[in-house]
């Protein structure tokens, strides 16, 4: 019932529309009846018509992924049908059906089978299936023109005759990015609109349909501006931020917070850019010869001999995430932005290596002292108490380390929405449900939030039957405080106001790309000039790189691109990788070399090694020892001795 009216199919026609006609003759369809009743069929049992929908418009967007294209809209149908019918052969439903299917990539199948074998036998058959997606792709297709002029925010946000922005006419998700479950179940009431049914129904779109949506945004409110007389140079709009990385380094590795603080990337572009508004950062000026790398400023790194074609500017954003997420040897955020999760400290639960906003100990002493007593709920009557419960997070009482930490936050916001504006995938591990979900307004239990972070104090809850409510956790009151520092400061830069589309999943994949460095996506944009793919050397370099942790792999990645997180899918990527063959070294000498790299696009020279093991150590030594971009100019005395100046 969700898409009945999106698309119609005529008499006498059949999947011609979508690629199918003449190749199979099992899945032709003559009629319009018999495709009417195929997609009433297509239904997964045990499931609502939205969850199965979901489920089905997932699994076609991930098939999507692995083609050049990367959109479920316009992907081939075969592609998808292939996919399909690889999973009903794991779950033994028409395997038949693949007797005439010789092709198809196996990643894509592995895609189909992640998301759909868990179905087993309530899983229709591949023909309704595809009839299903059809009138997916067919709903997509129009809510692709469609969109754009459609409202995504309820109507009564903001309405002050409903609540208005601070009351309860505001969602209880967008008002403090508070969960009140209970609250939202008995006493919120949604007035109905198309918005409110688009989130609803959010899982139903394409990612692709919602990333085109997202960006075409972005383009239209990228600040304006004008050519430079010479097409190589950045415009003098285009500001420059010089950043000391050779000091940031010795800072970081002195043990010293005080230094760290005062001379780390992340703080040295804090003061650069802390009188700025947010329409410099919103600029996407791409220069000629610069890779096609969308910018908002220019970055001079102090003390190295490198031009900025886009390679340092990819850096500096690189440098200062890694930084906000480096520990002492207490196990402390070094900068106070970010720190391990409880569980990422005490090495429990399923969800270690996450950080979460950084909260001191004194800070959550004031969060626990400010949150309503028991003691006190005789006093208030239990509208007033859901009030408080819903907006915990602005009760609490703040001082100046509070604001020290907002201000970090929201230039971490900024400079998180930088980088997602220009394509930039940036190593930021916060959780799923107290961040991604919170953010594009995804309704979460709370529960799991807190066993995401810290499943000891859900324990803790849990036996003290505490769990009902919520907002006694004086960690997640000040996360969720934290939390719309870090969403303002995005919001100067992105809309935000756009991502209740998304789902916390995508909203993550977008900002922060690939998890794991996929060699074989890296594979399959890779050129080659000077070498062939069947050369030993080329295999070597691959076998080395599959042999490396994903750690080493992120190392090289910021060796060759300047970024540690690749993009999700093939179609993400700007430019080519290219490996390239060094001239300069060649016959005896290519043994005695190491490879090089430019950053600023994407290329790495590579001498013709004579075996494996001496490219893998001649790769493992540049990638953990190359600190310093110094390959355009030789550095003058003066530059070399502010850059290498002691503290």
């Amino acid at each position: 019932e969700h898409i009945k009216a999106s698309g119609t199919i005529r008499e006498g026609n059949s999947i011609d529309e979508i690629g199918l006609m003449g190749t199979h003759s099992k899945w032709h369809m003559e009629s319009s009846v018999e495709f009417e009743r195929l997609l009433a069929s297509g239904k997964i049992l045990g499931l609502s018509s939205l969850e199965s929908d979901s489920k089905l418009a997932h699994a076609a967007g991930a098939i999507a992924d692995f083609s050049p294209i990367g959109d479920a809209v316009d992907c081939p149908f075969i592609n998808i049908a292939t996919a399909l019918a690889f999973v009903a052969k794991i779950n033994a439903n028409d395997g038949s059906e693949l007797d005439q299917l010789n092709s198809g990539r196996p990643d894509a199948n592995q895609a189909a089978a992640a998301i759909l074998s868990s179905v087993g036998d309530a899983l229709p058959t591949t023909k309704a299936l595809l009839a299903r997606i059809a009138m997916l792709r067919a709903f997509n297709r129009r809510a692709r023109v469609a969109l754009p002029w459609l409202s995504l925010r309820p109507a009564q946000e903001g309405s002050a005759i409903l609540g208005g922005l601070c009351g309860y006419g505001a969602s209880i998700e967008r008002a403090g990015r508070s969960k009140d479950s209970y609250a939202s179940t008995t006493q919120w009431i949604q007035a109905p609109s198309v918005a409110s049914r688009i989130r609803q129904c959010r899982s139903l779109f394409f990612t692709s349909v919602k990333r085109s949506l997202l960006f075409s945004v972005v383009d239209v409110t990228t600040t304006p501006t004008p050519l430079s007389h010479d097409e190589y140079e950045l415009p003098r709009e285009v500001r420059t931020v010089r950043v000391n990385r050779l000091k940031a380094y010795r800072a970081m590795a002195s043990g010293d917070d005080t230094m760290c603080k005062k001379y780390s990337v992340f703080s040295q572009l804090q003061s650069e850019m802390r009188s700025w508004s947010g329409a410099p950062l919103r600029r996407g000026f791409v220069a000629k010869g610069h890779g096609g790398q969308k910018r908002a400023f220019k970055v001079k790194l102090i003390g190295e001999g490198v031009n900025d074609y886009s390679g340092p500017y990819r850096e500096a954003f690189t440098d200062a995430i890694r930084e906000v997420t480096e520990t002492n040897e207490a196990g402390h955020g070094v900068l106070n932005v970010l720190e391990p999760t409880p569980n990422t400290l005490a090495a429990v639960g399923e969800n270690r290596g996450l950080f979460s906003f950084s909260v001191g100990d004194q800070q959550l002493e004031i969060a626990n002292n400010s949150l309503l007593r028991k003691d006190a709920d005789s006093l208030v009557s239990e509208e007033e108490q859901l009030i408080r419960r819903s907006f915990s997070s602005f009760l609490v009482k703040t001082d100046e380390s509070w604001r020290e930490a907002e201000e970090a936050l929201m230039f971490l916001g900024r400079l998180t929405g930088t980088a997602c504006r220009h394509g930039i995938h940036i190593d930021l591990p916060l959780p799923l449900k107290s961040v991604w979900n919170a953010v594009v307004e995804e309704k979460t239990d709370e529960a799991d939030t807190l066993k995401e972070i810290d499943l000891l104090a859900f324990r803790q809850m849990e036996v003290h039957g505490n769990l009902q409510d919520w907002s006694t956790s004086p960690l997640l009151v000040t996360q969720q405080r934290m939390l719309n520092s870090f969403v303002e400061g995005m919001a100067n830069v992105i809309p935000v106001e756009l991502m209740t589309i998304l789902n916390g999943t995508e909203l993550r994949g977008i900002i922060c790309g690939n998890v794991e460095v996929d060699v074989d996506l890296l594979r399959r944009v890779v050129e080659y000039e000077g070498y062939d793919e069947t050369d030993d050397v080329i295999r070597f370099f691959w076998e080395a790189l599959m042999e490396m942790t994903n750690q080493e792999r992120k190392l090289f990645l910021q060796f060759v691109w300047a970024r540690n997180r690749l993009p999700l899918k093939e179609s993400d990527f700007d430019a080519p990788f290219k490996i390239q063959k060094d001239s300069k070294n060649s016959g005896e000498m290519a043994d005695k070399a190491l490879p090089s790299a430019s950053t600023c696009f994407f290329s790495l020279t590579l001498p013709q090694y004579s075996c494996k093991d001496l490219l893998k150590r001649k790769l493992s030594y540049v990638i953990n020892n190359v600190c310093t971009m110094e390959s355009d100019y030789i550095t003058n005395d003066a530059e070399v001795s502010e850059g290498w100046r002691g503290l």
